[in-house]
């Protein structure tokens, strides 16, 4: 079935090809047909032709025989003369206005000069060819003097349009010198006298740079970016762009105003004519060649006058007034004076030009907030002046020198008002770190208490937590916490840190941006060594006042005693850290003063807070202490020797060990060595005067006292011989006969070390980070008290605590519950 319907269609088609065929077979035989008739018709068309072609060459040419010149030719020719002579009239207000708006001044003054000789010769009767054939100009054609009335006011326009084109920054000298002589045609004006035009003119050129810049930065387009304290919201590379810009146009002028002036009028090293006696040989003979001159010079009354729509017309004109050249005198060019003029008008307009330009460009300079963008400016000027052209080379030199003179200058206030601006900020933060310690200690803890500092950790970022978004924000997020984690281990509590990192961040920015200069081309220069030694005068007073700003907040009467400490760690980072002094551009001799001025300071302070501390302490513990009691010591012999310091020894050991780790100088052990140490030896002095008028009932308890001092003592290798010899001869002292027997010193001595190695953990602010040599364990440390510099105490049968406490009364064993009873 499928097959008998396809066999259908099949034939179905084939059937309508058929019929489509048939139909179409009449209409191709027509178009055959057709197109065998117009190739017929194209063979008669082409033989057409080439019959024509064959007329027209046999037939030849007949001349007609010369006819003499009538009258009517002669008024005929007088006609056409005079309409030639009135055409220009009338064309040449068109033309002249046209000129003028192309700058074409000179051609302009030429054509008026031609109209001019026009106007003269209808209006004198020079040509008397129309008066014979009884043409009256005057009375026929009013025309021609009303034309030239309007003609006329064209004069002092040119030169005025002229005069003003001379300001133009972007004028060639081929431009320059055909205003000059369009001034020189139109106004008579000798040829130096246009010099003086032109200077006088580019001077107002220059102004008028100036102003227009000047009054651009004073609408906000070149803002200070320290002004007022705010910034400039504009980029900073449009700000340096449009500063190197100005800078630019008004060197531009400069070069271009001396440069052309002397390829005017002055003679060339090689021998050649200047441009101007070369234009005015060219003027008087026009039909010499004068290749090297610009286009806009080479001019003629035939050139001008084809130039013009109705030149074919002007043809008709006489031979006189299309060989026409207006009078140029150049007998001055000649003249040996003109070249001592030239030399002294440039000179002195030179010398006005770069009064006028170290003005200005201090003003420009003045947006530019750092030396990089100062050096950047400089850069691209010194490399624009090595291309500019015209200039002598002593010129060059001068014009390197006011922009080196702006750079310095820039570049000096640039970085006085960020060491200005830092010390001001130095100068409020630490005012507002005293006065904020001096009010409310307790919500500064950190700073009072920089052992809190150091173990409290820092926020650990949300998105190490929960999961950062992207590795990068990860990376970004763990780089702040890294910094952190560094920073807390430097050992600055928040008021430090605040102070100092104004100090270090500024000094790295003013460094940064002083080794761009260090790092240029011409780093060997005399303007480099003395913008170094200037910025090292600078930044030695800086640093003077940052001490003096310090000294004198720890000088003055209300200076509390968290003061002089906070200071005092403020002194011991500048003198110690390689961020600050290092880095702010010192020499080495100012660096190594600064240091020992800064480590002075600091110790005077700390040997103040040792003194008040200790005078505290001691003032404190000695007038609340007991005598000496039985119950506190062991059986030895007939004496009891006692088995720990006394109350007032206890109490002020403990004040001072919490008072050392207050003051936070356990990170560092030099300092650690050497404070810890000098507050030591400063407390077993006041203590020893403290016990000079205890009564005798305490002697062995006094001897005890001095032994285990001399023992804290001696763990110092800093400690003064003269503290030694000063407990030496106090424990002598303390045993010289008396009613009481004293047990030996070995047995003091031995309680004294036992008690060492009980009390080592409380006493560890006051004790040596290094177990000293002479310094050996009682017993063999076994893993579980490694880290007992002393090593453990000896186990003891009946337990006696290492301090004196008070006694548990009674009612304290109600509290006993559940098992703990039982024990």
């Amino acid at each position: 079935m499928v097959q008998h319907r396809l066999r259908a269609e099949a034939d179905a088609k084939q059937e309508e090809l058929r019929l489509m065929v048939g139909e179409r077979y009449r209409d191709l035989l027509q178009a055959s047909t057709s197109i065998l008739a117009l190739a017929k018709s194209s063979a008669h068309v082409l033989e057409a032709l080439d019959e024509m072609r064959d007329t027209v060459h046999s037939i030849a040419p007949s001349r007609a025989p010369k006819r003499a010149i009538t009258s009517e030719d002669k008024h005929l020719q007088a006609l056409q003369s005079l309409s030639a002579h009135v055409r220009l009239l009338l064309d040449a207000p068109e033309h002249l206005w046209r000129l003028m708006e192309k700058k074409a001044y000179l051609n302009a003054a030429w054509l008026f000069l031609l109209a001019r000789v026009v106007h003269r010769a209808l209006s004198q009767g020079d040509d008397q060819s129309w008066h014979t054939c009884g043409i009256d100009v005057a009375e026929q054609l009013p025309l021609v003097q009303r034309q030239w009335d309007t003609i006329t006011p064209f004069r002092s326009q040119i030169s005025h349009k002229a005069t003003l084109f001379l300001r133009e920054a972007g004028s060639t000298p081929g431009e320059v010198c055909a205003t000059l002589l369009t001034l020189h045609l139109l106004e008579s004006r000798p040829i130096p006298e246009t010099l003086s035009i032109y200077l006088a003119q580019r001077t107002k050129t220059l102004s008028s740079l100036l102003n227009r810049n000047a009054s651009a930065s004073s609408n906000g387009h070149l803002t200070n970016p320290q002004q007022n304290g705010r910034s400039s919201h504009r980029p900073r590379k449009v700000v340096v762009r449009e500063v190197k810009q100005n800078a630019e146009h008004v060197l531009q002028a400069i070069s271009r105003t001396v440069g052309t002036a002397r390829l005017m009028f002055a003679d060339a090293s090689s021998g050649s004519s200047p441009m101007m006696k070369e234009v005015l040989h060219f003027l008087q003979t026009p039909t010499d060649t004068a290749d090297e001159l610009p286009p806009e010079l080479q001019l003629s009354t035939q050139i001008l006058l084809s130039s013009l729509p109705s030149s074919s017309h002007l043809l008709l004109l006489p031979q006189t007034i299309r060989s026409y050249k207006p009078y140029v005198d150049d007998t001055s060019l000649v003249d040996t004076k003109l070249q001592t003029q030239l030399r002294e008008k440039l000179r002195t307009w030179f010398s006005r030009a770069l009064q006028e330009l170290h003005a200005a460009l201090a003003d420009w300079f003045t947006p530019l907030g750092s030396v990089r963008e100062v050096w950047d400016v400089r850069a691209s000027l010194l490399h624009w002046l090595k291309g500019a052209e015209g200039l002598d080379p002593s010129e060059l030199q001068e014009l390197e020198a006011v922009v080196d003179a702006a750079s310095l200058t820039q570049a000096t206030s640039v970085w006085k008002v960020a060491l200005v601006s830092s010390e001001s900020s130095f100068r409020n933060a630490v005012a507002t770190a005293t006065t904020a310690l001096n009010e409310d200690s307790a919500g500064h803890l950190l700073d009072t208490q920089p052992a809190t500092h150091l173990f409290q950790a820092p926020h650990i970022p949300s998105g190490l937590q929960g999961g950062a978004h992207s590795a990068a924000m990860a990376a970004t997020q763990f780089s702040k916490y890294k910094i952190s984690l560094q920073q807390q281990l430097k050992g600055r509590t928040p008021l430090v840190e605040a102070a100092l990192v104004t100090l270090e961040r500024d000094a790295a920015r003013i460094q940064e941006d002083l080794a761009v200069m260090y790092n240029s081309s011409d780093h060997k220069s005399s303007l480099n060594q003395q913008l170094s030694a200037s910025y090292r005068i600078d930044a030695e007073a800086f640093c003077g006042n940052v001490y003096a700003v310090l000294e004198n907040t720890a000088d003055r009467e209300d200076a509390s005693l968290r003061t002089s400490v906070y200071i005092s760690r403020i002194c011991q980072e500048l003198a110690t850290s390689a961020g600050f002094l290092p880095q702010i551009g010192c020499n080495q001799a100012a660096i190594q003063g600064f240091q020992e001025r800064f480590t002075a300071l600091a110790t005077k302070l700390m040997q103040i807070w040792r003194q008040r501390t200790v005078t505290r302490i001691v003032q404190s513990s000695l007038p609340n202490s007991a005598p000496f009691s039985n119950s506190e010591s062991l059986p030895k012999g007939d004496t009891l020797i006692p088995t720990r310091p006394s109350q007032a020894l206890t109490g002020s050991l403990l004040s001072l060990s919490s008072e050392m780790q207050h003051l936070g100088v356990c990170l560092e052990h030099d300092r650690h060595q050497r404070e810890v140490g000098q507050t030591l030896e400063q407390f077993v002095v006041a203590f020893l005067d403290g016990q000079a008028s205890r009564r005798r009932v305490d002697d062995l308890q006094l001897l005890w006292d001095a032994s285990f001092l001399r023992r804290l003592a001696r763990l110092w290798e800093t400690t003064s011989t003269d503290v030694l010899a000063l407990l030496d001869a106090n424990v002598t002292r303390r045993r010289e006969p008396h009613d009481v027997k004293f047990p030996p010193q070995s047995d003091i001595d031995t309680s004294t070390q036992e008690h060492l190695t009980k009390t080592q953990i409380l006493l560890a602010p006051l004790l040596p980070i290094h177990s000293p040599s002479t310094s050996q364990p009682t017993k063999k440390a076994d893993k579980s008290s490694s880290l007992l510099l002393f090593g453990p105490p000896t186990a003891e049968q009946s337990f006696e605590p290492a301090l004196a406490l008070v006694k548990t009364p009674p009612r304290f064993g109600l509290l006993l519950v559940g098992s703990a009873a039982l024990r």
